[in-house]
């Protein structure tokens, strides 16, 4: 049986303004539905909370609390949270509607990825991270469904705030959800309920060992057999499942999935720079590395052109060691012993000399500057499109550019 056609909430208008449309996905605590938003005439996507925590007045209050907090968080990686709301016992979320599929998805038709496909894909993850521990948030939730792979080639993360307000209420259906995510759980969240940036980089390093790896690190017969583990046990190197991941890799995952919180990176910030240090530092022949992952908008080198070459012998550029034009023709000469058409006085003739001589200064001056102001500083930069990092180095530092290598940033114009 269609379940959406049988969903009783496609087809409803919630709130006055959004109309379901159809269902996308079910988890443990809420159902996600496609919706218009009939008021600015936009697709966005509803996630609607199960009737057990809908009519838990606690968690509904810490809820909208949190959504709101998530709402303040403006970055480029970040699913926005448009609204919130309640309508005849829903509790829903409106948040922006990103066509795609997510991280979980990627993973079951690839099965791993390569360290250098897996640190590109975890790069925005912690730059979105990174924003949320700026403004004081915590995601407590990480994990390959939480990453949203957008069909224009972005990743963005969702879902933040909402496993804190989870946390709020003592509901069954509450506790099978931690539960049911507590293979990226950090120990202090199993033991002692508490999260702080720290617990999202615990579940940002089990991630990335997942994508080298194809699995978690921890597995057993019942969730709590894998907390356990958490809690008892460091994470393995990924080499020793899959042979030949580097060991600066190994190093990430070992750093941000310590048991003692005080010994991984301290936030998001941390981990997404020690990411960066470690791609710059993988070969550009190894395999994988030259695999892109998602669609990236390209970027267009700009080449400004090079100033016309100069003779150094006096002569036009456009002209032979004979003064010959390009189509052979001889310059025009006064004819041997011709006098000018004008009469000069003497006193002019006695100056002409010194003031030709400034004048021809003076443009030679106003000439050079002026090439070098607008043509001469500049040479044409060379094409280092579809280059990684460390060949588009090499290559301009072999054509004598001087290299700055700077940390990706998001730009409005650029």
């Amino acid at each position: 049986m269609d379940t959406t056609l049988s969903d009783p909430l496609v087809g409803r208008v919630l709130d006055g303004r959004y109309a379901v449309q159809s269902r996308l996905a079910r988890g443990g605590m809420a159902t996600v539905y496609t919706a218009l938003d009939t008021r600015l005439d936009r697709t966005v996507a509803l996630k609607v909370m199960h009737p057990g925590l809908a009519d838990d007045e606690e968690f509904v209050a810490r809820f909208i609390r949190e959504a709101k907090s998530a709402a303040r968080l403006s970055h480029p990686n970040v699913v926005s949270v448009f609204d919130q709301g309640r309508d005849d016992g829903q509790a829903f979320l409106v948040m922006e509607y990103v066509p795609g599929r997510t991280l979980r998805d990627l993973l079951h038709d690839r099965g791993r990825l390569s360290p250098a496909q897996a640190l590109e894909v975890l790069d925005p993850v912690l730059a979105a991270l990174a924003a949320a521990h700026d403004a004081g948030l915590v995601h407590r939730d990480v994990k390959p469904e939480n990453v949203l792979l957008a069909d224009d080639g972005g990743i963005k993360v969702a879902d933040f705030g909402l496993a804190r307000a989870a946390t709020a209420t003592g509901a069954t259906t509450t506790r099978s959800v931690l539960i049911g995510t507590v293979a990226y759980l950090a120990p202090e969240q199993v033991e002692r309920g508490v999260a702080d940036p720290r617990a999202d980089v615990y579940a940002a390093g089990t991630m990335l060992y997942e994508l080298l790896t194809g699995s978690p690190p921890f597995d057993g017969e019942t969730p709590m057999a894998v907390a356990f583990q958490h809690v008892h046990a460091e994470v393995p190197p990924p080499s020793q499942r899959v042979p030949g991941i580097p060991g600066d890799v190994d190093a990430l995952v070992a750093t941000a999935t310590r048991r003692d919180p005080d010994a991984r990176f301290p936030d998001a910030g941390a981990f997404l720079h020690a990411v960066r240090r470690v791609r710059r530092t993988l070969p550009a022949g190894a395999p994988g590395h030259e695999t892109v992952i998602l669609a990236r908008q390209r970027r267009d080198t700009l080449v400004v052109p090079r100033p016309a070459p100069q003779r150094t012998d006096g002569e036009p550029a456009g002209r032979d060691a004979g003064g010959r034009d390009p189509g052979g023709r001889e310059p025009a000469r006064r004819k041997p012993g011709a006098s000018p058409a004008r009469c000069v006085p003497a006193a002019w003739r006695h100056r002409r000399a010194p003031l030709a001589a400034a004048l021809t200064v003076l443009l030679l001056v106003t000439g050079v500057g002026g090439w070098w102001l607008l043509a001469g500083r500049y040479t044409a930069a060379p094409g280092l499109v579809g280059l990684d990092e460390q060949a588009a180095t090499a290559r301009a530092k072999q054509l004598g550019f001087a290299v700055r290598v700077a940390e990706p940033g998001y730009s409005e114009t650029v």
